[in-house]
């Protein structure tokens, strides 16, 4: 029935342009009122034909009417009157068409086809979160580029992985450093995770939205966004404590470098040294002996005999004295016999007779740690004296030695003219200097911490802190400058 009513119109229409052709003007009013009609139903509009038939049948019965034209002839006026109405009429035929084919959406398939839309944006924002993991992680696997460099590039991974991308400002802290993404400001929804690495540096993450947003299962933010955030502040955990670690290494390796080949020189420096004083100082005086001996063996003259005898006496005398003194500069015997105190004081009133100081020792006379312990706190106050000497022109020099807890408390202070720490410390990693050097790697050895506090024209104070039982926690050089 519709094929032979859709029949009839098209034939109407034949005939129509074929007697709108033989009046004037006819292709141009066939163009302007049914073929926009007909193109009209291919646009989404349902109203669009309508509106196209209504300026059509308006323009028509203007052409017909208007005061201008001449009285139009009958077969004109019904041509325009079929045209008029095989417009409606093809409007409605192909508007009924249009309903009959349309399937309306049952409620089922409504509610399918809105979960068949949640399914795919939470798919999306899954996808996205992957996403972000995967980049980090493939940041956090390049050794080779700075920490800072892979913390800035991170935070950039962060916006997109979120449900407002358009909106989402990210944030890192780590040990002071900040790194931000562009036009970065505080709000008041904000979601965070922080972590704290193996040497106590503390970290966060935060994740910011600009505006509002519904709310969701943490504020504006998904709950697997939640997941999200955390597992990015372990893994940002497990790498800086990863990297930390290697810098520890490579810093102690370079350390253990520069002090093997400083205590090789050292070595062959002392070798010299002791050898230099053996061949002058004992050697001279066992050649003076000598020389005495043969000149007795000439001499019959007893008088002259007893002068080169104590001549001699005078030269071995002081053969053996330097000999002391050069066995306690290797290794005072007071150390071993008396105890750390004793060697200490000892120790510093010597050198504060050559040097001019004036010196304060502040101990417990019955302080006694373990050997190795007395042995390391010794050798740093040599140290630390020996750079007293040499660099800093000080007049005074006080050392304390307490016990705390289960603490050895060493303290060396002066009032010279101090130095940069940074530097020095620099210069010691380098294996510039020996002295701070060993310093380190004997309370390193202990476990313990050592600090030092020093400002040009100020002074220096070295404080050690040295475990008493084997079990303590890591050495730490402490600088404060």
């Amino acid at each position: 029935m519709d094929r032979m009513i859709l029949i009839v119109l098209v034939g109407m229409a034949g005939m129509i342009f074929v007697l709108d052709f033989l009046s004037p003007p006819a292709l141009a009013g066939w163009i302007l009122y049914l073929f926009p009609v007909l193109l009209a139903f291919s646009l989404p509009n349902r109203m669009a034909p309508i509106f196209f038939a209504t300026i059509a049948s308006a323009l028509i019965s203007i052409g017909a009417f208007h005061p201008g034209a001449s009285a139009p002839a009958w077969p004109t006026l019904g041509n325009r009157a079929l045209t008029i109405a095989l417009l409606w009429g093809s409007i409605a035929l192909l508007r009924q068409l249009q309903d009959r084919h349309r399937t309306p959406l049952a409620p089922a398939d409504t509610f399918h086809h809105g979960e068949q839309r949640r399914l795919r944006h939470l798919f999306g924002e899954r996808v996205k979160e992957l996403t972000a993991l995967h980049r980090t992680v493939r940041l956090l696997q390049d050794s080779a580029k700075p920490i800072e460099e892979v913390l800035k590039q991170t935070v950039a991974v962060l916006p997109p992985a979120w449900q407002y991308p358009e909106i989402t400002l990210a944030r890192i802290t780590f040990d002071n450093m900040v790194f931000t993404t562009p036009t970065f400001v505080e709000s008041p929804w904000k979601q965070t995770a922080s972590w704290v690495t193996l040497d106590g540096a503390k970290g966060m993450i935060e994740v910011i939205y600009r505006e509002a947003r519904p709310p969701e299962a943490e504020g504006p933010f998904l709950a697997e966004e939640r997941d999200l955030i955390n597992s990015l502040a372990d893994s940002l955990s497990s790498y800086l404590n990863r990297r930390r670690a290697e810098l520890a290494l490579r810093e102690a390796h370079e350390r253990m470098q520069a002090l093997s080949q400083q205590l090789m020189e050292v070595q062959e420096s002392e070798r010299r040294r002791l050898a230099l004083d053996l061949h002058d100082e004992i050697g001279q005086a066992l050649t003076v002996v000598k020389m005495n001996l043969q000149t007795i063996q000439r001499c019959g003259d007893t008088s002259d005999i007893a002068v080169l005898l104590k001549d001699s006496s005078n030269v071995i005398d002081q053969t053996l004295q330097y000999v002391r003194d050069l066995s306690l500069e290797l290794r005072p015997s007071l150390l071993d016999d008396l105890g750390l105190v004793p060697a200490v004081r000892w120790y510093l009133s010597r050198q504060a007779e050559r040097a001019g100081w004036k010196v304060d020792v502040q101990a417990d006379e019955l302080l006694s740690p373990p050997q190795s312990v007395a042995i390391a706190c010794f050798r740093v106050i040599q140290e630390a004296v020996t750079n007293i000497i040499r660099h800093s022109n000080a007049t005074s020099v006080t050392v304390s030695l307490r016990q705390h807890e289960d603490d050895l408390l060493l303290l060396i202070r002066d009032n010279g003219r101090g130095f940069e720490v940074q530097k020095a410390l620099a210069e010691a990693t380098r294996g510039q200097s020996m002295g701070l050097l060993g310093m380190q790697e004997r309370i390193r050895f202990l476990n313990g911490s050592l600090s030092i506090d020093s400002n040009p024209g100020q002074g220096t104070e070295v404080r050690v802190r040295v475990p008493l039982s084997p079990l303590s926690s890591p050495f730490r050089t402490e600088v404060s400058t």
